[in-house]
């Protein structure tokens, strides 16, 4: 059956071997800051949820004794197992899992994350719910997903919809943590780290040249000046690029 193109699994089915090459998501200063906060230890068991192409399981998987990836889309997963294949990898699996509804018992590992996904995810509050469910006591969260200023959020999420209509929402860093404490964990650590991106590279994996591009120029055109400020847009008539914010959060259960 083919698959609804404004869907998470269609759009990442899509473009799952143009994210298993993106350097941003293998190498990205957030997987660093996440992983060092999360200060992994060899006896720890590990979740990854909307591991996408396996880039942060594998990066814990260097630091932990066991990994589990989930994912929704099968696409993403292949990539995933090849990535891990190829550095040698023993301990990480990668398995078809839902993040609202994960099919692992209580108090199961040592540590959950997400990175860069959330903002695909129906219900975010009942992530966290199932993230507490699933964790040992004591167990740490690690979330990172783009995390707009006060006062350009809506526009941010404008954007991102017209780019990828499988876009839920992205949160500020405040609404993050109220919702990580109103889901009884503890924060232990949150940064927030800007990237200037340019409108090329923002879009990737969308070309150039599409309906998504010249949507989002005129939403662009469109704004007011106090949101290309927050934004730190570059633009000399049209848009260049702005600077792009990501949430960097560890929490305790």
């Amino acid at each position: 059956m083919r698959k609804n193109p404004e869907s998470v699994e269609g759009f990442f089915g899509v473009h799952a071997g143009d994210y298993a090459k993106s350097q941003s998501h293998a190498q990205g200063a957030d997987l660093i800051a996440l992983v060092a906060a999360l200060k992994t230890r060899p006896t720890d068991t590990a979740l990854d949820v909307a591991t996408g192409t396996g880039f942060t399981a594998i990066a814990l998987a260097n630091g932990v004794k066991h990994v589990v990836g989930i994912d929704v889309t099968n696409e993403m997963l292949g990539e995933a197992r090849k990535l891990a294949s190829a550095k040698g990898l023993s301990n990480v699996e990668f398995v078809i899992g839902d993040a609202l509804r994960m099919k692992f018992a209580s108090s199961a590992f040592d540590i959950v994350t997400t990175r860069r996904a959330t903002h695909h995810f129906q219900d975010v509050p009942k992530f966290l719910h199932e993230a507490s469910r699933v964790l040992k006591p004591g167990g740490r969260l690690g979330v990172v997903d783009m995390s707009p200023p006060e006062g350009a959020e809506a526009f941010s999420n404008k954007i991102e919809k017209l780019r990828d209509a499988s876009h839920v929402e992205a949160f500020t860093p405040n609404r993050w943590k109220s919702m990580v404490t109103e889901a009884s964990f503890q924060i232990r650590s949150l940064q927030v780290l800007g990237e200037h991106i340019s409108f090329k590279r923002w879009l990737y994996p969308v070309e150039l040249g599409g309906v998504e591009e010249a949507s989002v120029r005129s939403a662009w055109r469109e704004v007011g000046p106090e949101v290309r400020r927050l934004l730190r847009a570059e633009a000399n008539g049209d848009i260049k690029g702005w600077t792009k914010s990501r949430i960097v959060l560890v929490a305790f259960k």
